[in-house]
């Protein structure tokens, strides 16, 4: 049994606000993890991935909201991913929403949050990336905000210290003008992003579970190419209500999300009909897992749910099991995976 596993069980009998608090603070100590992460540093060609340009080691990224700052970045860079993302950032720091914005469900290895963006804003992470620069692990940072202007300003602050830029708008989304409004923004942002940024961006777009969601989203799409965006982000989150959450409702996230972010993923790949990179979230806890989304059409898979679950050796875990798929299909390459692709939005998870 893995030291991790044996971590497990005390970590899950603390809430989980709690639980989180103790892995970022011992995520302070990059020694320790320079040590741990041996487990999760796969080292093969076939894992070699192009994201939109940045060569990775391989394809799996940590998810933004584990490390919204980027302090934790001298030691997640040793734990085997293909890159790290952080954020989500803000223009001005936020506190996020009241505790607990955690609830773990064990069985069916998911959590619902209702974080609310807690972060020290972009210039903090500004500061800290100047004074720290990471060298050997791409970092791409998730940028969020209510306007044009905020999320335009943190990206361009943020792009000469990372490989990659992620936005987010955050809208109402309640009524039919709102999310008219929404496009409008979505059409302005894109193309003042396209006209401006040097370093590859992606745009996070919505999870979709109704038709008429899937059809603002498709149109998102469309606009993301027509504005020559290099990429996207998926998940297939959705809204939960749950009475332990201090708010009451918040995302659900983790093996729940999975056949959902498997479907989205198939939408947007075959909207996009590869004009757009696909970096895909949502339930991937394996090999297996990670295989299917990129026949589904990503270019890579994000964790954060696992990450909770498994621990350090998440990346690892997966990439092995990539392997494991490749050798079984005799397959060169991960990027091989996405030449067969399955019909995404049918099937079981196997």
């Amino acid at each position: 049994m893995d030291l991790y596993a044996r971590l497990r069980p005390a970590l899950f009998r603390l809430p989980a606000d709690r639980a989180h608090d103790l892995a970022r603070l011992a995520l302070r100590v990059p020694a320790f993890f320079r040590l741990l992460g041996r487990s999760g540093r796969v080292t093969d060609p076939r894992l070699a991935t192009d994201l939109a340009g940045i060569p990775l080691a391989n394809p799996v990224g940590l998810a933004p909201g584990f490390d919204k700052d980027g302090d934790l970045l001298p030691s997640l860079r040793h734990l085997g991913f293909g890159y790290v993302a952080i954020g989500s950032l803000t223009p001005e720091p936020r506190a996020g929403n009241a505790r607990p914005r955690l609830v773990r469900y064990p069985d069916r290895r998911s959590v619902a949050n209702s974080m609310g963006l807690p972060n020290q804003g972009v210039d903090a992470c500004v500061r800290r990336l100047k004074a720290r620069p990471i060298r050997d692990t791409a970092v791409v940072a998730s940028v969020a905000g209510f306007s044009i202007e905020s999320i335009l300003g943190g990206v361009l602050a943020l792009e000469p210290l990372v490989a990659a830029t992620e936005v987010g708008l955050i809208c109402p989304n309640t009524s039919e003008s709102e999310r008219l409004r929404e496009l409008e923004l979505v059409g302005e942002l894109v193309a003042e992003l396209g006209r401006q940024c040097r370093k590859p961006v992606f745009v996070k777009l919505p999870p979709h579970h109704m038709a008429d969601d899937r059809a603002r989203v498709m149109t998102m799409v469309d606009l993301c190419v027509s504005a020559g965006i290099d990429g996207v982000s998926v998940n297939g989150g959705r809204h939960v209500v749950e009475p332990g959450l201090a708010v009451g409702r918040g995302s659900l996230a983790g093996q729940d999300t999975f056949l959902d972010a498997l479907r989205i993923v198939g939408d947007v790949a075959e909207r996009a009909a590869g004009r757009l990179v696909i970096r895909a979230s949502g339930g991937v806890f394996t090999g297996e897992d990670a295989a299917r989304m990129l026949r589904a059409g990503a270019t890579t898979v994000e964790v954060y749910t696992a990450f909770i679950f498994e621990g350090w050796r998440i990346a690892g875990l997966i990439n092995r099991g990539l392997l494991d798929v490749l050798e079984r299909e005799r397959l060169g390459a991960v990027s091989e995976l996405r030449a067969a692709r399955e019909p995404a939005r049918s099937g079981s998870r196997s």
